[in-house]
């Protein structure tokens, strides 16, 4: 999976017309940090995916898939798309791609977090623990939500996500707009 989001993450790049340097600059990261996730020698945090995705014009969504695909109201488990953001964080996008709402079912694995650092993006979140539990720090509030928990926050704040529990977490989320 890395070595897929590498290659697409190159292919976006370049049809941005952008060095490994240029783009290192617009993220913060060095030419070196990003050849090697061009070359899925590494896994970005989902703060450094959303970063790039700003730089290159796209929501993260879109660093793993080639276009959004005809519209469909049903999908089966099959057609569903799985992304592996870390080897402790996963989803899976249970709507069909679309410019208004991404929902997806997000694994964390023991001891996972979206990330040491806390990320913005336009729109509005809502979410749904199914079990485990989950610390989500929104702004400067932190909340420890467990199943049957949920909660709905704007995200222009900076919020990021960590699991505390002692398995794995597990919950439905949604982003609208699906910039995540």
């Amino acid at each position: 999976m890395a070595e897929d989001l590498g290659r697409r993450l190159r292919d976006l790049r370049m049809q941005c017309g952008l060095t490994l340097q240029e783009l290192g600059a617009k993220v913060g990261k060095s030419e070196s940090y990003l050849s090697k996730l061009e070359h899925g020698k590494i896994n970005p945090s989902l703060a450094t995916l959303k970063k790039i995705a700003d730089a290159l014009g796209r929501p993260v969504v879109h660093l793993f898939e080639d276009s959004l695909t005809t519209f469909q109201t049903v999908l089966t488990d099959g057609q569903r798309r799985h992304i592996t953001v870390s080897p402790h964080l996963e989803y899976e996008i249970l709507s069909a791609p679309n410019s208004q709402v991404v929902l997806f079912k997000v694994r964390l694995k023991r001891g996972g977090s979206s990330g040491a650092q806390a990320y913005v993006h336009e729109g509005i979140e809502c979410g749904l623990i199914l079990s485990g539990k989950v610390r989500i720090v929104v702004g400067e509030r932190s909340y420890v939500l467990t199943a049957g928990q949920s909660i709905t926050f704007w995200s222009e704040q900076p919020h990021r996500f960590e699991n505390v529990g002692d398995g794995d977490a597990v919950g439905i989320w949604a982003v609208s707009p699906p910039t995540f």
